[in-house]
């Protein structure tokens, strides 16, 4: 399984906090906001397959992505044996669609690129 370092950061939104209680006793800001963590990439959740390709639509590629592009172009639809890209456009969609987070007008601009295309 792919892995992507994450960078939580729990104290972020206070930076002004963490920033002066730094100056104080010299410590460094990312030891009281938070540590790298190794997490797995699931590239079949909806939500992971939405940023990944709207990172494609702006000519962005990440490694961690090939999962995620892979079932993205899995989602195929056919009739009598042939690919049917009107029918892969609206599977990809409902794919796409279970992610509630992702706004509808970039699912739009992706399905519009990538939404009736085989790879």
């Amino acid at each position: 399984m792919t892995k992507i370092k994450i960078l939580i950061l729990a104290a972020f939104v206070s930076f002004g906090t963490a920033h002066s209680a730094s100056a104080e006793n010299g410590s460094d800001a990312l030891s009281l906001t938070g540590e790298f963590l190794e997490q797995p990439v699931n590239s079949n959740d909806p939500c992971t397959v939405f940023l990944c390709m709207a990172g494609m639509l702006k000519g962005e590629y990440s490694g961690e992505c090939s999962g995620a592009k892979k079932k993205f172009f899995s989602i195929i639809r056919r009739k009598h044996g042939s690919f049917h890209p009107g029918r892969t456009f609206n599977a990809r969609k409902t794919f796409l669609g279970d992610c509630p987070s992702a706004p509808g007008d970039i699912v739009g601009k992706i399905l519009d690129k990538y939404g009736k295309l085989r790879w």
